[in-house]
């Protein structure tokens, strides 16, 4: 078990984070939900020890002796520029080896294998990150907006993999999305952010049936199918 106590980011004058504890399952996926600014990037750099330039992390991240977490950046600038994207996963594979044999992976293509960063598309490289952080074998996996710029399609397919490290593989995992109706399809349970700080920590199940705090029920309110009709007639 991942467990998180008291994390936060601040400076002398602001606070990033506002202290913030949860805990992260083996076998269960949490999804991370909020606004632009909500602080849900931020909090995966802190999970990994990270913290801005003129700030400081405190709080506590404990994992069992010898448990790691990998990080699905959001930025492809993670990925070295001068090496191909399968130069970089066997090495990260190879770092890896003799932990958790068995351990799926993401696929991905021979385009995108033989590729250097530059090449990818926002798609590509959302594959390559997502491919990166799980050919490592570890045990915790935190996935930084996984999908964006894929399409349907893949959108599915990933979240179902994401899922499915979870569910087959016993890997503790962490969605960061503003892909809330996707997130709900697969997620144990979600994390709902505002402004730096946790609002609540809920289920899918609760969020669906508006059993949920007012600023989640907004988020689910916001996504266009879930609009409510006004009856007024159009002028």
């Amino acid at each position: 078990m991942l467990k998180v106590n008291e994390l936060s980011i601040r400076s002398e004058e602001m606070s990033l984070l506002s202290p913030l504890s949860f805990e992260l399952m083996p076998g269960k996926l949490t999804g991370v939900i909020g606004a632009s600014g909500s602080g849900k990037s931020l909090l995966a750099q802190a999970l990994l020890g990270s913290s801005p330039k003129g700030f400081k992390l405190s709080g506590d991240v404990s994992l069992p002796r010898g448990q790691r977490i990998a990080l699905s950046a959001q930025s492809a600038t993670v990925l070295d520029p001068l090496r191909r994207v399968i130069s970089q996963l066997m090495r990260r594979a190879s770092l890896s080896a003799g932990r958790g044999d068995g351990l799926s992976k993401v696929e991905i293509s021979r385009q995108i294998a033989v590729s250097y960063p530059h090449q990818l598309s926002g798609g590509m490289a959302k594959k390559a990150l997502l491919a990166q952080a799980t050919w490592q074998q570890t045990e915790f996996v935190v996935a930084d907006e996984p999908c964006c710029g894929l399409d349907s399609a893949n959108v599915i397919a990933l979240y179902q993999h994401l899922a499915q490290l979870a569910s087959s593989e016993r890997r503790g995992v962490l969605v960061i999305s503003h892909n809330l109706k996707q997130l709900l399809t697969v997620a144990d349970d979600i994390l709902v952010m505002k402004e730096g700080r946790l609002v609540e920590k809920t289920t899918p199940d609760k969020i669906l049936k508006g059993l949920c705090a007012p600023y989640t029920h907004a988020l689910w309110q916001a996504i266009p199918c879930n609009w409510e009709r006004s009856d007024a007639a159009v002028a």
